[in-house]
């Protein structure tokens, strides 16, 4: 994201072209989740989310208020819906805060996961051994 504001920039300076078809080759390329993730890394950043082994205490305890919502069965519930973004918060401000980037580590376990083989049984997949 930080590359397409600088280039951006740099096309607002110079009007070329090139730069202007660079823009516009990025923007293909761009989600609602990228914008998405971006803005709660800012929001992380913003409010100083920088311990690692705090955050990872705050991944668990949102996790713990999916289990509270299982346990409850709530499954289609508001207060799941909550506990699952709340979630998803906490793991990619984490993945931040480890400088890693949240959407590049997700491509790479559906990648992994993609063409993995194995069976489903009571809802649950059980790989196979290679």
């Amino acid at each position: 994201m930080n590359d397409l504001l600088r280039l951006v920039e740099e096309w607002k300076r110079t009007k070329s072209i090139t730069t202007a078809n660079e823009v516009m080759r990025k923007l293909d390329k761009i989600t609602i989740s990228d914008v998405l993730v971006e803005q709660v890394i800012d929001w992380g950043r913003e409010h100083h989310i920088d311990n690692p082994h705090r955050q990872l205490n705050k991944v668990i305890e949102e996790v713990g208020e999916i289990a509270h919502e299982m346990t409850r069965d709530n499954l289609n519930s508001e207060e799941m819906q909550d506990a699952l973004g709340d979630t998803l918060v906490t793991i990619i401000i984490l993945a931040d805060i480890l400088n890693f980037d949240p959407l590049f580590c997700l491509q790479e376990a559906y990648d992994t996961i993609r063409t993995r083989k194995g069976v489903t049984h009571d809802g649950n997949f059980i790989k196979s051994v290679d």
